[in-house]
């Protein structure tokens, strides 16, 4: 569900009825990454592979993958890839 942009350390925890740190040092454990930075990884493939295989705007993929800013979605491909979505799409 990396698409629900309500997901968070927060609601998981919640939903698996464990306590936050619990949740987040047992994901660190497992994954070797905490929970957020592996979410965004997630995202930003998703996304990569949307602005590869499709024409979508990129407000569109911004919600598809898990923002609902479109702006802040920019903001975080950009600082991930070293380029804003929109300038990666023109150069492939």
């Amino acid at each position: 569900h990396y698409h629900d942009s309500e997901i968070s350390v927060d609601a998981l925890s919640q939903y698996l009825n464990v306590s936050g740190t619990y949740f987040s040092t047992l994901f660190k454990k497992e994954k070797g990454i905490n929970f957020i930075n592996y979410l965004t990884n997630v995202r930003m493939e998703k996304a990569l592979h949307l602005l590869n295989t499709t024409e979508e705007k990129t407000y569109n993929i911004a919600e598809k993958v898990g923002y609902t800013e479109p702006n802040y979605f920019s903001y975080v491909f950009k600082k991930h890839y070293g380029v804003s979505p929109s300038n990666y799409r023109k150069s492939k």
